[in-house]
């Protein structure tokens, strides 16, 4: 393009995506094909970007032209099949609550991607709620459904619960109406101002939270797509410092969070198990940006989720990876040959110093997704489950606490015997090596072992099966000790008394032993030192400087105390 010269772009949108379709040498002509595009009741907007070429070769943009269009639909939308509901809403506010919000992400999912709204959206904006409830049979075939899922278990009927229902939404959809009507703020500035702005306005069933919920969902009902909802909302997110604030931005974030919108967050994924991985990086504030198509927006979430300043949002992020895990979907679509090394991937990411990463919900995903991988079916492919699971785990310390963590699931209701028959392959382990892996370093293996005990004292086991794992793996450390003379090496009787005894007190404070037999072993080596004559002396020989041997004393003496010594 020669410099001074002007061309005309014309970009539709699609999927709340723009692409460049035409480019024109005159406005009109440009505009007017603009226009064109937008008789398609498919097009969801389109737009013209006037390109000039300077002098000095750099390129100026300035729209000229955008319109935007709501997209008409041939045929029915009808709502996305769920099989649970949560709890029955006990107040008003729980119908429109997190939870609440998660199941509308899930049963208007076909209407929302369409119309890339949010549930907050749909709730304070009442003309977005007016056209779900003008859409085809979308809004009852929805409370048909939670009513069903809620009075299956036959406490009460389904048609009263419908009603109640519906009663709410009636409710919703009056005072959406009601703050229709109010002149409210525009959000200019940080979420906090036009706060503390509407806070004057509030009135009887529209509370300061309410309206600004509102002025929030006007706001972002013009964004009509994700990557532009999340950004604006996180951009708002890291500028805010009232902690009230957030709270309520932490909500419509975990709206966007849920629906379709994962595959611009995570960028191209080789396997589903890598994208399950990438799931739980956001969630820890971990998460490489290369290859994101919202690298911007997951910056301020790694941020905002490592500083817990998102809680709703992180646990939206965790539930999803934890459907994704337990779905049909093969964790390597390409090659079926490499599932179930796929699912040791996902295993790996999983595991974390102290156990599974997220406890029994991890649990329970890794289970169901190899119930999917065994040939058996029903109560026997459970248990070959169980087992397959505990197999594919890096040592018997992780089996145990993955089998305590499954105790606590839904999977302990039929299958607890099961479980309980699987710790046999823990007590089979008589020595470290056997309940750890051989290759760690020997301070990491006690720390499994340790770890392990915690997890196990900590279960929902009867208490004659957590005394008799501690005891098992207690006993376990105690004659790693022995054959080791792991005190025997630290208390080597050709270093100084200070060398000795430190060594020996920083080992029982680091947390590599539980309270038990092998800490008592170790306990009364340093108490032997201790209960020398003029230990204190023999203990700052050496050090001259009388102000240092008091300091370097007082410091032994608080280690001493971490080490569980008394105060």
């Amino acid at each position: 393009m020669a410099a001074g010269r002007a061309s005309y772009e014309i970009q539709v949108m699609k999927d709340g995506r723009w692409s460049t379709e035409s480019v024109r040498d005159e406005e009109k002509d440009a505009v007017l094909l603009a226009r064109r595009f937008l008789t398609d009741k498919k097009c969801e907007g389109a737009k013209v970007v006037r390109n000039w070429t300077r002098a000095d070769g750099k390129i100026t943009e300035t729209e000229v032209f955008a319109q935007q269009q709501s997209v008409r639909e041939d045929g029915e939308i009808r709502i996305a099949q769920v099989d649970a509901a949560p709890a029955k809403c006990e107040a008003p506010d729980d119908y429109v609550g997190l939870q609440s919000r998660v199941m509308m992400n899930r049963l208007f999912r076909n209407y929302m991607e369409k119309v890339f709204v949010t549930p907050t959206e749909l709730i304070h904006n009442y003309k977005e709620l007016k056209r779900l409830q003008d859409k085809d049979t979308l809004l009852p075939s929805a409370v048909d459904r939670v009513a069903f899922l809620q009075t299956k278990e036959g406490e009460q009927d389904s048609r009263s619960r419908r009603d109640e229902i519906f009663k709410e939404v009636d409710h919703i959809s009056a005072r959406a109406r009601r703050a229709d009507g109010m002149t409210l703020p525009k959000l200019n500035g940080c979420f906090r101002e036009m706060y503390d702005k509407v806070a004057g306005l509030a009135e009887a069933d529209v509370d300061a939270d309410y309206l600004a919920m509102v002025v929030l969902s006007r706001d972002l009902v013009n964004v009509r797509n994700w990557v532009g909802k999340l950004d604006r909302l996180c951009r708002l997110a890291v500028e805010e410092g009232d902690p009230h604030s957030l709270q309520l931005l932490d909500g419509v974030i975990a709206d966007v969070l849920g629906a379709n919108i994962v595959q611009e967050i995570l960028g191209w994924q080789p396997s589903l198990a890598a994208a399950i991985g990438r799931m739980f990086d956001l969630a820890e504030g971990n998460m490489p940006t290369d290859g994101s198509e919202a690298a911007e927006s997951v910056d301020m979430l790694n941020r905002l989720f490592k500083e817990h300043k998102l809680p709703a949002s992180r646990l939206c992020m965790i539930d999803r990876a934890h459907r994704q895990l337990r779905s049909a979907n093969p964790l390597y679509r390409s090659d079926a040959s490499k599932e179930l090394e796929a699912f040791g991937q996902v295993v790996l990411r999983v595991l974390t110093p102290a156990g599974l990463l997220f406890g029994p919900e991890t649990a329970e995903a890794l289970t169901t997704r190899y119930t999917r991988m065994v040939v058996e079916g029903g109560a026997a492919g459970r248990r070959a489950a169980i087992i397959g699971v505990f197999n594919a785990l890096p040592d018997r310390a992780y089996g145990l606490m993955y089998l305590c963590e499954l105790a606590a699931t839904d999977f302990a209701a039929e299958h607890l015997d099961d479980i309980v028959a699987a710790l046999d392959r823990v007590y089979d382990a008589r020595g470290l090596s056997q309940l750890c892996v051989r290759s760690l370093p020997p301070k990491e293996r006690m720390m499994r072992a340790t770890n392990a005990h915690k997890v196990a004292m900590a279960s929902v086991f009867p208490d004659e099966i957590k005394i008799k794992l501690a005891d098992h793996i207690d006993g376990v450390l105690e004659r790693y000790l022995i054959d080791e003379q792991i005190v025997e090496k630290l208390d080597h009787q050709d270093s100084p008394l200070r060398d000795r005894a430190v060594r020996l007190v920083q080992f029982c404070a680091a947390g590599v032993l539980p309270e038990g037999r092998a800490m008592t072993r170790a306990r009364q080596r340093i108490l032997k030192l201790l209960r020398q004559a003029n230990f204190d002396a023999h203990f700052v020989d050496g050090i001259d400087d009388p102000v240092k041997a008091q300091k370097t004393l007082r410091d032994f003496h608080q280690l001493l105390v971490r080490a569980g010594f008394g105060g």
